[in-house]
Parts: C-alpha cells; structure tokens; sequence
C-alpha cells in the first residue's frame, strides 16, 4: 500500500477500531410487507460480521463474514478478507468494479472460493464486494457485485455461485448486539474435519 493510502482516514475505523480481537455485527432484515412491495427482491435478510486479526508483525487486517438469507433459502454464508484502498472500485483494466459503488475510495474485500474450511489459507477467488460507512457509526453501507460463492452451512464443501439481481446488490445495515452475529462467526470460523485451524484468529 503506497504511502498515501497509508495515512488516508479509514471511514470504517469509527465503526470498528483497527485493534486485534475486535469485532462488530451489523444486520439488515426486511419484513413481509415490504417483501411483498418489491417481488424482485431475494434478499430476506444480510447479516455482516467484522473482525480484525493481526498477521505478524504487519498489524491487523480486516476480515468480513456474511450471513445471507434468501426468499425460501437456508442462510448462506461467505468469508473474505479487506483492504482500504483509494482506487478500491477500479479494476486492474482501470474499469469500475462496482456500478452501483459511487464512489472511488473505500474497504474492497476478495471473498474466500473455498468456504469448505473458510479460514484454511486459499488462493482462490469467490467473488468481490465494497464497504463503506453509512451515515453514522452505527450504519454500514454494502456493496455487491453480480455474484458471490457462497456456502449452506450444512454442506460447506459444496460451493454456490449466488446471482445478485439489480434489487440485491446495495444495503445498508444497523450495528446489533455481537451476539446477532454468534451463527455467521460460528459458520465460517469452524474448520471442516482435517481443516487445518489458522492461527491468531480474531475472538
């Protein structure tokens, strides 16, 4: 990360501070009536679970976890890690990554294509997404793209790829008690048998 980036105000650091072991839920729940207002949303519910972890001696790094619920869908789960970055909604081509993102600078995170063992060390892609603050330190803005891998917690081996319609890309989500996020830190913290435990995980 270039120097400048380095000393840019982090928008996120007044919703959580960039402190190893500290985490913060946030969540987003839809009810009937306004389901039955907009048929072409699939998203019931998105729940979002931060934490840092430090990495040795190259201070904490910001880890995301999702919690999503969809119209007659078990809750799906992914797991990925983020960075600040001042160009995060530009690709290496130099094209927007994010349409509906409106901005240049913000927390761009690359979720995990192995969520079998979620916190096992993978190279592999499953998607990206963008995060930013809302409009208070309690309100988190998230941004999706056109699809994500993601995993039912009863078979995490089996790998979905999980389309985003335009009405299920953007939400903005309120801070909840840490203990609303206890399922979705469970579900991508938990090895699979044989998945090695990576150490130094957040608490």
């Amino acid at each position: 990360m270039v120097a400048s980036q380095a000393n840019a105000a982090n928008p996120l650091d007044d919703l959580i501070p960039p402190v190893d072991g500290k985490s913060a839920c946030f969540v987003r729940a839809y009810d009937a009536i306004h389901l039955r207002r907009n048929p072409r949303q699939k998203t019931v519910s998105m729940t979002v679970w931060l934490s840092y972890e430090s990495a040795g001696g190259s201070g904490p790094f910001l880890n995301v976890a999702l919690g999503l619920s969809l119209r007659g869908s078990p809750t799906l789960f992914s797991s990925g890690v983020c960075q600040f970055d001042l160009k995060a909604n530009r690709n290496t081509s130099g094209m927007r990554l994010i349409k509906a993102y409106p901005k240049e600078s913000g927390h761009v995170c690359m979720q995990s294509a192995r969520p079998d063992v979620f916190w096992a060390v993978s190279a592999e892609e499953g998607g990206v997404l963008i995060m930013d603050r809302g409009k208070d330190r309690d309100t988190l803005m998230l941004y999706l793209d056109d699809s994500l891998t993601m995993v039912n917690r009863s078979d995490r081996s089996d790998l979905l790829d999980i389309k985003f319609g335009a009405d299920d890309r953007v939400f903005m989500l309120r801070r909840v008690p840490i203990n609303d996020c206890a399922a979705v830190e469970e579900a991508v913290t938990t090895p699979e048998p044989g998945a090695r435990r990576r150490r130094g995980r957040a608490k």
